[in-house]
C-alpha cells in the first residue's frame, strides 16, 4: 500500500507484469488496509513507510502480530528507516523509484522463503484444490503432475459434480463427446484407474466409488479436503442480509473467486456452471458495494465495483453505480477517468455510445449544464 495513488498504480502494474504474483488489493488508507488484509490473508505485503495517520512501520507491526508468517517489503523514498524496518521482520527494503529488476529480485526472495515456510508446515495443511482460475491440486508432493490431461479433467468433472451419483455414459460423454461408445467406455476405465492411482500416491482424501449396473455409476467425495469451489458454493452468504456482523464473511468468500472457474482449461461441459458462478460472484460484489455505500465506506464501494466492472466491462448499470460511488467519494477525477475509458471501450469494442441515462447521470453528477 502507498498513500500516493500514481505510485500505488505503478507498483501494482510492475508487480503484475512479472507474472510471478497475484495482487489481491491496493490501498491508500492504512486503516482500511489493516481491516482488509486480516480478511484477505496475503502471503506478502508491499508497504510505504511515510503515510498519514499510521505509518508503515506501525501497520506492519500490527499485521505481523496478527499473522507471524506475513512477509513484509517496504517501498519508500527514504533510507533512514531501514534498521527499524528490519526490526519488524521486513524481508526487503526497496527505495523509490523501484525498478522491475529490483521487484523481480525481491519476488524471488519471497518465493524462496515461502518454500522454506511451506516445507515446515504439516503435510495435511498443504493439501488443497484450486478451481478458480487455473486448476491446481496440491498433494503430499506439492502441485500434482498429471499423467494425461484427461485424468486431470476427469477429476475436475467429479469435483464439480461431487456428492452425486453420476451415470457412466453421462460422465464418459462429457469428456469424450465425439468418441464411439466402446471407445468411451475403455477411455473412462483407463482414465479412472490412473486418477485413483494418482490420488493414492499424493495422499489425497478423495474417494471415488463405483456401482455396477447397466451403465455403471460413480460417486465422488472430497472428505473435507480444502477446495475454493466448495467453500464458495457452500457458503450461505447468498441468502444473508449484509450487516456489520457478517460483512467479513462476505469479503472472505468473495476473495476465493480469483478468476472464472477453470479459466485456463477448455472444458466445454463446465460452461453453464462457469456462467452461474460468475453471476453469483457479481451479485455478491454488487450487494457488498451497496452495503459499503449505505455505511459511508465509499472507497470500498468503488474498489468493489471496479472488480465487478472488470468482469462485465460493458455493463451500464455497474458503470452507473461506479459513477455514484465516485461522486459520494468526492472523487471527480476518478469519475471522469472511468467514464472516458467506458466511452472509449464501447466505441472500440462494440461501435456504440453509452445509453442516454448513463450520459445524463455523468453530466448531472459533474454539474455540467
Amino acid at each position: 500500500m502507498d498513500d500516493e495513488v500514481p505510485v500505488l498504480n505503478l507498483l501494482r502494474m510492475v508487480l503484475e507484469k512479472t507474472n510471478m504474483v497475484t495482487v489481491e488489493g491496493a490501498y491508500t488508507d492504512p486503516q482500511e488496509a489493516l481491516e482488509n488484509i486480516k480478511i484477505i490473508k496475503p502471503e506478502a505485503l508491499f508497504l510505504d513507510i511515510e503515510m498519514p495517520e499510521m505509518n508503515g512501520l506501525e501497520l506492519a507491526e500490527r499485521l505481523v502480530e496478527h499473522d507471524p508468517d506475513l512477509m513484509v517489503v517496504f517501498v519508500t523514498g527514504y533510507n533512514q528507516y531501514a534498521l527499524e524496518a528490519f526490526n519488524v521482520n521486513a524481508l526487503d527494503y526497496l527505495l523509490k523509484p523501484v525498478t522491475p529488476q529490483a521487484i523481480q529480485k525481491c519476488i524471488a526472495r519471497l518465493n524462496k522463503l515461502k518454500g522454506i515456510n511451506d516445507a515446515a508446515r504439516p503435510e495435511e495443511s498443504k493439501k488443497r484444490i484450486y478451481c478458480f482460475g487455473d486448476f491446481q491440486v496440491i498433494g503430499e508432493n506439492g502441485p500434482v503432475t498429471w499423467v494425461t490431461r484427461k485424468v486431470e479433467e476427469l477429476l475436475a468433472y467429479l469435483i464439480v459434480n461431487r456428492n452425486t451419483n453420476l451415470d457412466g455414459w453421462e460422465l464418459g460423454g462429457a469428456l469424450w463427446p465425439e468418441a464411439e461408445p466402446d471407445r468411451v467406455k475403455a477411455n473412462l476405465h483407463t482414465t479412472l484407474f490412473r486418477l485413483r492411482k494418482t490420488i493414492k500416491e499424493e495422499g489425497l482424501p478423495i474417494e471415488i466409488l463405483s456401482a455396477k449396473g447397466r451403465n455403471g455409476t460413480y460417486h465422488c467425495t472430497l472428505n473435507h479436503l480444502s477446495c475454493d469451489l466448495l467453500e464458495f458454493e457452500e457458503a450461505v452468504v447468498g441468502s444473508d442480509i449484509i450487516s456489520n456482523s457478517n460483512i467479513e464473511k462476505w469479503e472472505r468468500i468473495s476473495s476465493l473467486y480469483k478468476e472464472d472457474l477453470f479459466l485456463k482449461k477448455d472444458y466445454r461441459w463446465c460452461e453453464a456452471k462457469r456462467a452461474w458462478l460468475r453471476q453469483r460472484y457479481l451479485n455478491m460484489l454488487l450487494h457488498m458495494a451497496g452495503f459499503y455505500e449505505e455505511n459511508g465506506h465509499y472507497q470500498k464501494a468503488v474498489q468493489t465495483l471496479l472488480k465487478a466492472a472488470e468482469k462485465e466491462p460493458f455493463d451500464e448499470e455497474i458503470h452507473r453505480s461506479l459513477l455514484y460511488a465516485c461522486h459520494h467519494q468526492k472523487n471527480a477525477a476518478l469519475m471522469t477517468k472511468l467514464h472516458q475509458e467506458f466511452i472509449q471501450r464501447l466505441a472500440r469494442e462494440m461501435s456504440i455510445t453509452p445509453q442516454l441515462e448513463t450520459t445524463d447521470l455523468y453530466r448531472r453528477l459533474m454539474g455540467i449544464g
